[in-house]
């Protein structure tokens, strides 16, 4: 996938890749796993347990793939998923304990069964859709990262003359060396002058950072998240048509990622 070029619009159906066409059902789903075992914590009340439910599920599509359910949205494929496995878990669990006679089996994995927190586990349970979000958070987050690292070790740096001033403004506009360092910076210190930012900045990169550079950078690294997060999104639906992704984004609660951008199907 191309990165998003500096200056240009978000476009919400660019990503191509859905999760109902990927190569392998598993190694897709993967991705997700944060949120996924989170929400199994929540629902099973022990990480171990959690963690066998997450490992049967996955074994489960390294075998049979999506099956005849590769449609919709991939996060309410999952919470289905999830329930399936928390119970098989809770079953495996139950008679791993217990070994009892074959006559009080049935009763005692019904018991099981009952301890879990289900309710976790509906399709629009917030407790789930804040995982999710979270999870999608991340994903961007790790793109922009990735991107930076890209540039920051492949795009040659324009040295400073010898009287310490800096490259041209044209070199620094063309580099996205610090856009994950000043957004992060940014968001985590909102309300702060460009000054004490770039600061900021400059004492995690170990290098001298201007207020000019630090805006301009900072002005790239928006769209590119939000392009980023957009193209997440997009893969998490099974047909990602501009009208459903922006409602994925709304009902995820991702909207304010795209303030004062200009986003275009």
């Amino acid at each position: 996938m191309s990165d998003p070029k500096l200056g240009s619009a978000i476009r919400l159906s660019r990503s191509r890749q859905t999760w109902t066409g990927a190569g392998s059902a598993a190694g897709f789903v993967l991705r997700y796993v944060a949120p996924m075992r989170r929400l199994l914590i929540d629902m099973t009340g022990s990480e171990a347990a959690a963690d066998r439910a997450l490992a049967i599920l996955i074994q489960h599509l390294v075998k049979a793939g999506y099956g005849e359910h590769d449609r919709g949205r991939l996060r309410d494929f999952l919470i289905r998923g999830m329930r399936s496995a928390a119970k098989a878990q809770a079953v495996e669990q139950q008679e791993a304990e217990e070994q009892e006679a074959e006559q009080q089996e049935a009763e005692e994995q019904a018991e099981s069964v009952a301890d879990l927190r289900l309710d976790f586990a509906t399709l629009e349970s917030p407790t789930w859709i804040g995982y999710w979000r979270e999870g999608m958070l991340q994903r961007a987050w790790r793109m922009l990262e990735r991107h930076q690292h890209t540039h920051r070790f492949q795009l040659p740096r324009t040295a400073g003359n010898a009287t310490g001033e800096e490259s041209s403004e044209s070199d620094e506009s063309a580099k996205h060396d610090l856009v994950y360092d000043v957004l992060k910076t940014a968001m985590a210190h909102s309300g702060e002058s460009a000054k004490v930012l770039s600061g900021r900045v400059a004492a995690t990169v170990g290098r001298r950072v201007s207020e000019a550079e630090l805006r301009r950078q900072l002005d790239e690294a928006r769209p590119l998240f939000a392009q980023f997060l957009a193209d997440e999104v997009a893969c998490s639906l099974q047909e990602p048509d501009p009208h459903a992704i922006r409602e994925e984004i709304k009902k995820l609660g991702l909207a304010k990622a795209f303030t004062g951008l200009k986003v275009r199907a």
